[in-house]
């Protein structure tokens, strides 16, 4: 279950710093993301799970922080925003959008996966252009241990070009 959580909050994570960056190249190229080297630093919220106990959110607060870099090459932007999030997200299954908007630099989407086998929503919200993104992912449903609720913040910078 904790591996689970973790695989699906890591995608999310990586769904923010990488490829919600991405998500400018619905608007106009001047918003779309700069190919280069980008590093993300995801940082825990909170977790709201009845009975849970205090444990159990300093262990995912130590497991869910983290900082990542990775490269964004052109093909990858001119792949287009779906490709990207495709491959954040594995280990989920069957993911769809039930709202994805970004416009201004402004995000707003909801994305609904299925994690062995268990429904898991996530709503994130944040800014983002060309060369950084600021995030907010909150991921509520069944964590294996009954239904709850996750915060993470994902904010990403290009720090150069790909190495």
């Amino acid at each position: 279950m904790k591996a689970d959580m973790v695989k699906y909050a890591l995608g999310g994570a990586l769904l923010a710093g990488a490829g919600l960056t991405a998500a400018a190249q619905d608007v106009a190229d001047t918003e779309r993301p700069q190919a280069g080297e980008y590093r993300s630093t995801v940082t825990f919220q909170g977790l709201d799970l009845p009975g849970a106990p205090p444990q159990v959110a300093e262990m995912m607060g130590r497991l869910m922080s983290t900082t990542t870099t990775y490269c964004l090459t052109e093909a990858e932007i001119d792949e287009g925003f779906q490709a990207i999030t495709d491959r954040s997200m594995k280990g989920a299954e069957d993911c769809s959008y039930d709202r994805y908007g970004f416009a201004g630099g402004q995000l707003d989407a909801e994305m609904v996966c299925r994690v062995d086998g268990r429904q898991m929503r996530m709503n994130m919200t944040g800014t983002a252009d060309r060369t950084t993104s600021d995030i907010t992912m909150k991921m509520s449903g069944d964590f294996g241990v009954g239904d709850g609720t996750m915060t993470l913040r994902a904010q990403a910078e290009r720090i150069g070009a790909c190495s």
